[in-house]
């Protein structure tokens, strides 16, 4: 009997020694995930913004794209200016924007949505979704290793006056075509043709399209 109580003893002890290890594996896993600290979010700060107008510059937006938008603000802010400068630095701006996506946190962080036409706003956005940015990678801590584009220059190659057709409305606007030359060579869009509109004193993207090299 005693031999039993014994072994029965040794079983338990056994039984509440794993209980011990494993409790304090588990206890030391959740108190060094606990203590590791987490990575910083992506905070984005507004620099500028162009009095009368929805458009702004931030911390994160490429030198090029900086200089542009000074350029847009000081000619929008000026006493005078011509509609076709303001189309063209328009234009220069959403190609920038819209192809540098090394500075975005994901693929929802959509460029260049302050440039589009209201009502093409939606449509235009979920075609980007869909195409060029399906693929971009998170970066909501700063972790993505993920090698994207990045817009060295936009050359305005061509603009010519048009009429656009909205309703049963004639906008003026104009057909810009540009070149884009990236800091590496990825694969994305070299030329398009943009087609920009006037309404109630303001210049938008109502349509592009992507030109052969």
């Amino acid at each position: 009997m005693d031999k039993k109580k014994r072994k029965k003893k040794k079983i338990v002890f056994l039984i509440i020694l794993l209980v011990g290890i494993i409790g304090s594996g588990i206890g030391a896993y959740f108190y060094f995930q606990k203590e590791e600290p987490l990575p910083e979010p992506k905070k984005i700060e507004v620099l500028d913004k162009i009095n009368g107008f929805d458009y702004s510059l931030e911390d994160r937006d490429t030198a090029l794209y900086k200089e542009t938008f000074l350029e847009l603000k000081k000619t929008l802010e000026s006493e005078t200016y011509e509609d076709q400068t303001y189309a063209e630095l328009l234009a220069k701006l959403f190609v920038i924007d819209l192809y540098t996506m090394d500075n975005k946190i994901s693929k929802y962080d959509v460029g260049s949505l302050d440039f589009i036409y209201p009502e093409e706003k939606e449509k235009f956005q979920n075609k980007v979704l869909d195409t060029m940015y399906k693929l971009i990678e998170d970066n909501s801590y700063n972790t993505r290793k993920q090698e994207l584009p990045v817009v060295k220059e936009v050359e305005i190659l061509k603009t010519e006056e048009t009429k656009y057709k909205k309703g049963n409305t004639n906008l003026e606007g104009y057909i810009i075509n540009v070149a884009i030359t990236y800091e590496k060579e990825l694969g994305y869009d070299k030329k398009m043709a943009l087609t920009l509109v006037k309404e109630d004193n303001k210049i938008y993207i109502v349509q592009t399209k992507t030109l052969d090299a």
